[in-house]
Order: structure tokens, then C-alpha cells, then sequence
């Protein structure tokens, strides 16, 4: 058996693998859920590929659950050229999940509607949303669709994910307006806002910036995976432990909320049993975050 035969399997049965599989699984299926029962009954969109595929699915009659599929076959495709292989795996399974899902919803209850209140559907489908991406966001998985693109402008051109995303998303809006009537809008980036608001939260908890300190015997191995992967410095603290008044270089970095998503993932797969300690931060200044004005 060859070695990437045997790097292959120990990558599928791996806990990482396993926990990423199960939050693709769940984010998709309360996704689905929202999309076909609440989301879509209301003419609302998501944003993102789906948010598209609901609106043409509405226009035109097509099946959503095959707009779905095929309007974000081209990401994925880029992803293979682009992207690393977990991040292009888990993002063609999302896909796929969230059609089938979506397919399946329809069958059960064809016609069925939670709630036809635009209001209470904002709330209730943003909120789902929320949950389902923010479970998928937290074990460090992609949705697929803008999510890759989002990806690839990084990477390649250092252009922040978030400013990618809303530029999209922008003009999906956009569209929905102009098609439809203003109120759509309005309801729409209700929807997105608390959509956002609660991935925050599920992700990581309330604040923009996070300062994370770790104790451990690998210290120098995270301190460059973390400089090559997410590109944020760190700072090497001198420290000495209490207990056997050992000297210790305590690892010091400070990183957006979904940055420290992979900071978790570099801890886990260095050291899983470092101390580490992760807080709120009210404002960051300097390099890379906010300047320093008076």
C-alpha cells in the first residue's frame, strides 16, 4: 500500500474527520429545513449560491434542489484547482447534503409552510441559518458556494473574506428588489443580520477580535503554523510555572473570531493538552487591525 493510500485512510478515520463529517451532516439539515419551510414560502433569500438558487427556483419554476446543486458545481471545481483537499472535501458534501435535504423536505411535507409572517420568518429563519452554518463554521468546515470564492480572493489576492462575502451578497439583494418589491430587501437583510449575528455567536461567543494564550512544550511548531496558515504574528511571553518554578515561553496571538477557528485546530493537532486561554477583546490598534488615531 502506498503512502498516500495510508495518509488517505488515516485522514478518514480520524476524530477530525468524523467531527467535521457530523457538523456538515447538522448544519445541513437544519439549513434544509429552514430554506423549505420557512425561508423560501415567504419569498426571502439566504445569502450566498443558495440565496441565487431560491431566487431563480422562484422566478422560473425550476427545482431548487438541482439549482442548488449545479450553480455551485463551478466553486467547487475551482476549489479542486485552488483549494486544500479538506477544505474542497467537506465543501462538495455540504452541497450535496443540503440538495438532498432540500429534496427531501419538499416530499415530506409538499405545501407546508411554518410561518407566513415575513417578520417571524426573518427571525425564525435567520436564526436556523445561524445555527446550522455556525455549527458547520465552528469545526472549521465550509458551506461551499461563496464560501470558496471567498477562499480563493484570500488566498490569492489577501482581500478579506468578509468584505468577498457582502460584496455577493450585495448584489443577490440587489436583484431580489428589483424583482420583487423593496420590502423583500428589507426583510431579507433582517434575516441576514440575525443569520450573521447568531453564527457569531454559536461560532465563538460575543466579540470581534480574540486574544489567545497558550501554555506548551510546542509552542515554536503553533507560533509558525499559525504565521503560515491564518497569517497573524504572535509574541513568545516569558513565564514561569508556580508549581515546579519551571521557565516557560507562554505563545501570545490575538485574531479575528474565525481565525480562531484554525488557531483551535493548529492547538488541537500540535499539543491537546495545552492550556489555553481565549478572551474578548474591546479594540485592538496597530498593524493589521485598526490604526491608531487620536
Amino acid at each position: 500500500m502506498s503512502f498516500k493510500n495510508l495518509d488517505l485512510r488515516s485522514w478518514i478515520f480520524s476524530k477530525t474527520f468524523f467531527r467535521k463529517l457530523m457538523s456538515v451532516l447538522i448544519c445541513n439539515l437544519i439549513v434544509g429545513f429552514s430554506i423549505v419551510y420557512i425561508i423560501r414560502p415567504n419569498e426571502l433569500i439566504s445569502g450566498g449560491m443558495t440565496g441565487l438558487s431560491i431566487l431563480i427556483a422562484n422566478l422560473t419554476g425550476f427545482s431548487l434542489p438541482l439549482l442548488v446543486f449545479f450553480l455551485n458545481l463551478p466553486t467547487f471545481i475551482l476549489s479542486i484547482i485552488f483549494l486544500d483537499r479538506d477544505f474542497t472535501f467537506f465543501s462538495g458534501l455540504s452541497v450535496l447534503l443540503l440538495s438532498l435535504f432540500i429534496s427531501f423536505y419538499q416530499n415530506l411535507l409538499p405545501g407546508f409552510h411554518l410561518t407566513k409572517e415575513p417578520i417571524l420568518a426573518c427571525c425564525y429563519g435567520g436564526v436556523l441559518n445561524g445555527i446550522g452554518a455556525g455549527i458547520a463554521f465552528r469545526s472549521g468546515t465550509s458551506t461551499g458556494g461563496l464560501d470558496i470564492i471567498a477562499a480563493i480572493f484570500k488566498k490569492k489576492f489577501n482581500i478579506s473574506v468578509g468584505n468577498v462575502l457582502m460584496g455577493f451578497n450585495l448584489l443577490i439583494v440587489s436583484s431580489l428588489g428589483y424583482l420583487y418589491s423593496f420590502d423583500k430587501v428589507l426583510f431579507t437583510l433582517i434575516l441576514m443580520y440575525i443569520n450573521y449575528s447568531v453564527i457569531d455567536k454559536i461560532q465563538l461567543g460575543v466579540g470581534k477580535q480574540k486574544q489567545v494564550f497558550i501554555i506548551s512544550e510546542h509552542n515554536e511548531e503553533m507560533a509558525e503554523c499559525i504565521h503560515e496558515e491564518i497569517g497573524r504574528g504572535s509574541t513568545f511571553i516569558n513565564g514561569v510555572t508556580t508549581y515546579r518554578r519551571k521557565n516557560i515561553y507562554i505563545l501570545y496571538v490575538v485574531c479575528s473570531s474565525r481565525q480562531l477557528v484554525k488557531v483551535r485546530q493548529i492547538i488541537r493537532e500540535h499539543d491537546p493538552d495545552a492550556f489555553v486561554s481565549v478572551s474578548d477583546t474591546s479594540e485592538i490598534l496597530g498593524k493589521g487591525f485598526k490604526e491608531i488615531s487620536l
